[in-house]
């Protein structure tokens, strides 16, 4: 039989109003992905009863971990539903195009992740669906070359098979992503151009311990903590303001813009700005490495100061997330 690829699945997010819990009316939306981790393991534990033999008894189950990262290229028609699930609260304005301003808050209930392995699988094997997932982390990435990528660490409660969707007929918004040379880049409120790479990352602190007696092996919920913001950029060594900053305990910003177009939202014309409004850079010294150009790598911690923190906006064509 023939064997299934990766060319042929499809992946599906929807979101859920009780935790863990199909929705009641299941709205789809499909999700352009690069790859996607999310598993469901789970251990075999030793039996340590001793039977007169040297083989041991039979095992028993352990509880279910559900986790792993789903990696997409960035684009404006495709990142928004992970986008509001990473930080929390959505405000959007516009009458079309739109502006969502996307800020840290508390997290949506969650998402069911559904993988379709493709027709290639008959029966109940066929559709993967994944349920409780929330997203445990995100990491935005800028290279210098290449598509701008984003990947979602993600954790969830449990795993069933089917062989049908939950949805058959899922909202497909398109997927044109964004390329590095379609990003710009301030520091402290400044054009910077001397940036080879950029990232930012932002940690929900889930906690995912919450395993119950009776409950099966499925967590019972994923609580979020602190949103923890890092990143890194790496600098060419031309002045030495960014190092005296490091030095110095200065505080400073970072926003990077990925767009098309004007920017503003219409179709083919779309941005998605990440913004840390306040951060603080880890001393570091620029280092000898060779005798090529020298370059200054700084790593940063975001923190919120009178209400500003790590916010997004993207800018698209879709009336909601």
């Amino acid at each position: 039989m023939p064997q299934a690829k990766g060319t042929d699945t499809a992946v599906a997010v929807y979101e859920e109003s009780t935790y863990a819990t199909d929705p009641g009316a299941p709205n789809g939306t499909k999700v352009y992905i690069k790859s996607n981790g999310v598993k469901a393991s789970q251990p075999l534990e030793d039996s340590e009863t001793l039977t007169s033999a040297r083989e041991r008894s039979r095992p028993t189950r352990g509880n279910i971990d559900v986790a792993g990262a789903l990696e997409t290229e960035m684009s404006a028609e495709n990142l928004g539903l992970l986008l509001k699930h990473t930080f929390g609260v959505v405000a959007t304005t516009g009458s079309g195009p739109y502006r969502h301003a996307i800020s840290v808050g508390d997290l949506p209930t969650g998402l069911v992740v559904e993988n379709d392995y493709g027709a290639n699988i008959s029966g109940s094997g066929r559709f993967e669906k994944f349920n409780g997932c929330r997203i445990a982390s995100a990491k935005f990435d800028f290279p210098v070359s290449g598509k701008c990528m984003a990947s979602f660490d993600i954790k969830g409660a449990k795993s069933t098979f089917d062989s049908v969707a939950l949805d058959a007929t899922l909202t497909d918004n398109g997927h044109t992503a964004f390329s590095a040379f379609q990003a710009t880049i301030e520091e402290g409120g400044a054009t910077i151009s001397t940036v080879t790479q950029a990232e930012m990352t932002i940690d929900n602190g889930l906690d995912d311990s919450n395993f119950v007696i009776g409950g099966g092996g499925v967590r019972r919920s994923l609580p979020e903590g602190f949103a923890t913001v890092k990143g890194s950029l790496t600098a060419l060594f031309e002045d030495a303001s960014l190092l005296n900053k490091a030095i110095n305990g200065t505080a400073s910003s970072l926003k990077i813009t990925v767009s098309r177009g004007d920017g503003l939202g219409s179709a083919g014309n779309e941005s998605i700005e990440f913004f840390v409004q306040n951060l603080e850079y880890e001393r570091t010294s620029a280092g000898i490495e060779g005798p090529a150009g020298i370059r200054v790598p700084l790593s940063f911690t975001g923190f919120i100061s009178g209400g500003d923190g790590f916010k997004v906006v993207l800018k698209n064509a879709l009336s909601s997330l």
